[in-house]
């Protein structure tokens, strides 16, 4: 796997616990979106809302050990805006993240998907001003329209807006960060319109134990 990514996880894990005291439901589900699309022969998509620029850290940091070998290495859909400097760039290409907005990144992504490889994108493409989620911008629909894929939809919430605002209701524990794992969902290749991946993270429950969720028309059987 990528060891910078090794790296920041064991840097971040363990004040993560300690200082955010989080909730995770359902983490089992990682390990079944991984073997069904080990199954499956498809690649994995992991797609989550966005409420901070530290949900990948955080989410990251939920995952077990075993969680991150067997994914191998992650590659990070982002914004263009995070390449816009020289050292943004150096940073974000040993964090395994790429411009989505590239073209050429689009095709490896979807070769990428073919071959088995694992992948993580916010659908809704920015970090939400206030918590709540925004809308879908179509790119998890645009990779299921060129080839199959298994996604894992996780949803977070609890710390948006980042700790600059809010570190003493975070720092006193009456902020607590949550996040919950999905059940894992093959999308078959074809253009879909209906295709929602906000509507799929919606859905995820952050009760103990999760909840029966409605299969959506479009999740393949």
């Amino acid at each position: 796997m990528n060891p910078y990514q090794l790296a920041v996880w064991k840097l971040v894990r363990q004040p993560y616990r300690w200082f955010l005291s989080p909730e995770v439901s359902d983490l089992h589900n990682v390990s079944r979106a991984l073997d069904q699309a080990r199954a499956e022969k498809k690649g994995l998509l992991l797609i989550a809302n966005h409420i901070s620029a530290w949900d990948p850290l955080f989410i990251c940091a939920a995952l077990d050990a075993g969680h991150l070998y067997k994914m191998g290495t992650v590659t990070f859909l982002g914004k263009r805006e995070l390449f816009d400097r020289p050292w943004k760039q150096w940073i974000m290409s040993r964090l395994g993240c790429v411009n989505i907005r590239e073209r050429t990144v689009l095709r490896r992504v979807i070769q990428g998907l073919r071959e088995g490889k694992v992948f993580f994108l916010f659908p809704e493409g920015c970090v939400s001003t206030d918590g709540r989620m925004g809308k879908d911008l179509g790119a998890v629909r645009f990779l299921a329209k060129h080839t199959s894929l298994v996604v894992l939809p996780i949803r977070v919430q609890g710390i948006w807006g980042g700790f600059r605002r809010d570190w003493k209701n975070i720092a006193a524990g009456r902020r607590r960060f949550q996040v919950a794992f999905g059940k894992p969902v093959l999308l078959k290749k074809g253009d879909d319109p209906s295709l929602d991946a906000m509507a799929m993270i919606r859905e995820v429950s952050f009760a103990p134990g999760g909840r029966t969720q409605r299969v959506p028309v479009w999740a393949a059987s």
